[in-house]
């Protein structure tokens, strides 16, 4: 089967592909994947060391604000399109699957002209503008969430949950708290600044457990140096890092997330049975990070902390509360894993290929 890939921008889009182009090699090695993407978008950077080949397209999103934004918007579609339309005809896919981020709706779009079966993968509860109008005409939808708005049609919409890159479960271990007590925070791949802040300002009043707490931190470029200097100057042990390649092995070792609530964080912390606390971007289109967390919320899977009481130390309460009660800890952690689809790119993997072998 020959599959491409289309979309990104951002890890929340980049990393359930990765999942889907793994599994589709690992169910049948003989299979080849495309990615599409933007030179612009994280894809450019990451795709390269996978071994996976991409290429390039001209896209951009609509939705900014600013004229001259609109004006390029509008000259890259077409163009775009024509270059999609070139690199479906040479490399010949039997499906083309729109992930998200600029580049997927030119590429299905192409797809569609091209009269190539096409789906479209939806990582959140509300679907992002060009998934809403690529639902209309494409093969098949997968959507990550019971409560995905708008309500697309039954017949080819499949509930298979957000895919999970397969390396985050290899160096997944039973951790033992009586070693003490280690904290992973991230703010997405790009970081956080308010999370960021939120985490350090308020940290000495949780100094007096430093000897017992290791943390690591991902910050994104902005602050990694004022984050660094805060845990150095309050001695906390502390890993501070711009990015972080092995998520894996980081989720393994720590007894307690502290992120974002973007759609793969969500669905990584549930796949692994991770005790959360979220702080959802407050200005996510349609906040549809508050929707995604509170649906976990509502069953104890996570704490959320609002993004505006960041300033007032509620992250560091909430932190504080949780290593005194380990046994909340232990019910977040089982009520994430029921959730969990740890299967979910597999269950994308084999609809397309069902679909194909009814084709043949």
């Amino acid at each position: 089967m020959k599959l491409i890939l289309a979309g990104g921008g951002t890890g929340g889009h980049l990393f359930p592909a990765l999942a889907i182009a793994e599994t589709l090699i690992s169910e049948d090695p003989s299979s080849q994947v495309l990615f599409v993407g933007t030179k612009r978008g994280i894809e450019a950077r990451l795709i390269p060391s996978t071994g996976f080949p991409i290429k390039f397209v001209s896209a951009r999103g609509l939705m900014r604000t600013g004229i001259l934004n609109s004006i390029k918007a509008g000259v890259e579609i077409p163009v775009g399109i024509m270059q999609s339309i070139k690199i479906i005809r040479s490399f010949q896919p039997d499906f083309v699957l729109g992930v998200g981020g600029y580049a997927s709706a030119p590429t299905v779009a192409a797809a569609l002209v091209l009269n190539v079966e096409t789906g479209i993968q939806e990582q959140n509860s509300i679907m992002g503008a060009a998934n809403r109008m690529l639902a209309k005409f494409v093969n098949k939808i997968f959507i990550s969430w019971e409560n995905t708005s708008p309500i697309t049609p039954k017949s080819k919409t499949f509930l298979v949950g957000n895919p999970v890159r397969s390396t985050l479960f290899r160096t997944q271990t039973q951790r033992n708290r009586n070693d003490g007590f280690n904290i992973l925070v991230f703010g997405g791949s790009r970081g956080a600044d308010s999370l960021n802040l939120g985490m350090i300002e308020h940290l000495s009043e949780i100094k007096a457990l430093a000897p017992r707490i290791k943390i690591a931190h991902q910050t994104g470029s902005d602050l990694y140096n004022k984050v660094k200097k805060a845990y150095e100057d309050l001695g906390f042990n502390a890993e501070v890092t711009k990015f972080i390649d092995d998520m894996g092995a980081y989720y393994s070792w720590a007894d307690l997330v502290v992120c974002r609530a973007g759609a793969s964080s969500l669905a990584e912390i549930t796949a692994l049975g991770k005790p959360a606390i979220v702080v959802p971007f407050p200005f996510a289109a349609e906040d549809h990070q508050t929707k995604n967390a509170s649906w976990l919320a509502e069953r104890n899977a996570l704490k959320i902390i609002r993004d505006k009481d960041l300033k007032n130390g509620s992250l560091i309460l909430e932190i504080n509360r949780l290593i005194a009660n380990p046994g909340e800890l232990d019910s977040m952690a089982q009520n994430a894993r029921k959730i969990g689809r740890p299967d979910a790119a597999r269950a994308i993997i084999q609809e397309i290929l069902k679909s194909q072998r009814l084709a043949a």
